[in-house]
């Protein structure tokens, strides 16, 4: 075994030392354009570059500054006008109405319109689009039964065009967090003619249209996006002229870039480096509303098993996963991160391996005392590999089940999940709006995002009647409720940790925040 472990250790370190080798050679062939140019790290491939479509964080980066929303969150999770000069809320609570800024336009110098939201939107909910995100927009009139097929005419659903500079949005009934909505970037404008005149390769360079502080000029699959600065845009920008979304997928790779000065930004650290580069004038800690977790398949042998599910929660010491990773988690009891309306501490099944074993023996799983065999979707990150080895040796410790890995990169990784064929996951969840019914709510039964197959009428009348409700306090009780069903009764997923963004950012970067959602917006970056 320490053989083979050698082996493979030397054949990685050979793929690291090529792949550092044919970046370098890369970042050589643009050294002499360095000045303007702002070089940062993409883990892998984005899923797709199509914004209506998009469902992971893998593209946020781009998004975001290849676009802009009605409005968009703030460093301090506030909410401030960005496309919208300004909007109205009626009196009852259900109307919105943004009025567009004057003097946007797309890269190609045709005004934006309100007509551009109501396409965008209607597109959101097409079922032939398939988003998973659709659901957001269900508190619109009409919208469900649009995306469901029972109402085929779209004017009668409450997103429409008043005139070019006025979009007017109908809710049934009032929604405590709904202002949110409008910031993601699912909800971001799109132009009919461009997505009418290419079809699907409208994403492509040359194709795509952007009104954001960048345009996309070219794009080399699992290697890099290069972004160059819009000409046409509406606001203020740094003095970057030119973004590189490098993509590397090792991270002791990333980190050599970034030392030896050809990336200006990174996350997601080297484990064993972590400790070194935490002194450094460089490395900066973000607040994340992001959560890690186990999830199960419960259309799956053993985890449609509620018994086995239990008996895993219960087995798993997180306080150990944490300290394997080094890299400032905090251990999670409740799926809803801190800072968050609803979180309760006490969430959770505790670490306790009496009752797991008990609960593994009362489900029925165990055949004629053989050991019980289960298969683990995980990551191919270095991060995501060492969790999956410490809840394989916890698992196999505590209750004789054997775990095996199944790793892949994001992108396979994503349409692995998506076929929904393992019983067990690797998941994290980083809120795309700081509301707990962004982050509670993507277990809902009709939830674009529920990777688990779990149904639930209780725990979605839970959710449903917080998202309606104007009291706080009646919000947290239904929040607490329906974690208490997810986590402890049903132990549909695991807690695992929570954690903060670790960065690192280049001396001659100045401007750079990122939000605690992660959003990064770079039209305040200098570089020098």
């Amino acid at each position: 075994m320490r053989l083979l472990n050698r082996v493979r250790q030397r054949r990685w370190a050979c793929l690291s030392l090529i792949m550092l080798m044919t970046f370098s050679a890369q970042f050589s062939e643009a050294s002499s354009g360095k000045e303007g140019t702002f070089t940062f790290r993409l883990q892998g491939e984005p899923e797709t570059l199509d914004w209506n479509r998009a469902h992971t964080m893998s593209g946020s980066y781009l998004f975001y500054n290849l676009m802009e929303g009605l409005v968009e969150i703030s460093s301090n999770l506030k909410v401030e006008n960005r496309l919208a000069e300004r909007y109205t809320l009626s009196p009852d609570g259900k109307t919105y109405t943004f009025y567009l800024r004057k003097g946007v336009k797309w890269q190609d110098g045709v005004p934006l319109r309100a007509a551009d939201f109501v396409y965008s939107w209607k597109r959101l909910l097409s079922p032939l689009t398939a988003a998973a995100y659709s659901y957001l927009l269900f508190d619109v009139q009409g919208a469900k039964d649009f995306y469901e097929g029972k109402l085929k005419d779209f004017s009668k659903v409450g997103i429409k065009a008043l005139n070019d500079s006025t979009f007017e949005v109908k809710l049934d009934r009032p929604v405590a967090h709904w202002i949110y909505i409008p910031t993601f970037w699912v909800t971001f404008p799109l132009r009919e003619d461009v997505v009418a005149k290419h079809g699907e390769s409208w994403t492509l360079p040359g194709k795509m249209l952007t009104l954001g502080p960048y345009s996309l000029v070219s794009r080399e699959l699992d290697s890099r996006l290069v972004l160059q600065a819009n000409p046409n845009y509406w606001g203020k920008r740094g003095n970057v002229q030119k973004v590189i979304a490098q993509i590397v997928t090792d991270d002791q790779t990333a980190l050599t870039l970034f030392e030896t000065g050809n990336l200006d930004f990174m996350v997601e650290i080297p484990l064993l480096e972590l400790q070194r580069v935490s002194s450094r004038s460089e490395f900066r800690i973000f607040p994340y509303l992001k959560t890690s977790y186990l999830a199960f398949n419960v259309s799956k042998f053993p985890t449609n098993s509620v018994k086995f599910r239990r008996a895993v929660a219960m087995s798993i010491d997180k306080a150990k996963l944490v300290d394997a990773l080094r890299g400032k988690q905090s251990v999670a009891t409740s799926f809803l991160p801190p800072g968050i309306l609803g979180r309760d501490p006490k969430a959770g099944l505790p670490l306790d391996t009496l009752r797991a074993r008990s609960e593994l023996r009362l489900s029925g799983v165990e055949l004629n005392g053989a050991s019980v065999t289960v298969d683990l979707l995980a990551y191919n990150l270095e991060k995501n590999r060492k969790m999956a080895e410490v809840i394989q040796a916890q698992l196999k410790d505590v209750l004789g089940v054997k775990v095996n890995v199944q790793a892949y990169d994001p992108k396979t990784y994503r349409a692995q999940v998506d076929l929904g064929v393992y019983p067990m996951l690797q998941g994290v969840w980083g809120a795309d709006y700081p509301d707990p019914d962004n982050i509670l709510g993507i277990f809902l039964s009709n939830s674009g995002n529920n990777r688990t197959t779990w149904k639930n009428p209780s725990f979605d009348q839970s959710i449903n009647q917080a998202r309606y409700m104007q009291s706080s306090a009646e919000r947290e009780r239904l929040y607490k409720q329906a974690e208490k069903l997810l986590l402890e009764q049903e132990a549909v997923v695991v807690p695992l940790f929570h954690e903060s963004l670790l960065v690192l950012i280049s001396k001659r970067t100045q401007n750079l925040e990122l939000n605690p959602v992660n959003y990064l917006y770079l039209r305040n970056v200098n570089v020098n």
